[in-house]
């Protein structure tokens, strides 16, 4: 939308299909990398760098686990305690 607002078509889509909820616009703009293929190269590159780590890291007790699924505010509350958990 003209004002910036964000949606998705599933998880979060406007009130009335078709037209922003803050700004009224009609005109929105789809990133160039919200696709499939994007999607299937991310998860690829995470399975082949960052998966991998995750033992070496939790075994050592350095690894934080934060549930990314929740309201914004949330996950953002969750991710401050698991680093100032770790904080040294």
């Amino acid at each position: 939308a003209k004002c910036g607002a964000g949606y998705h078509d599933r998880h979060k889509p406007t009130r009335v299909p078709g037209v922003c909820d803050v700004c009224g616009s009609t005109e929105f703009v789809r990133r160039a990398d919200d696709n499939a293929e994007t999607v299937r190269a991310r998860l690829a590159a995470y399975n082949a760098q960052t998966a991998p780590l995750l033992p070496y890291y939790r075994e050592r007790s350095l690894l934080r686990s934060v549930d990314g699924m929740g309201p914004i505010d949330e996950v953002t509350r969750a991710i401050d305690r698991a680093l100032g958990a770790g904080a040294h």
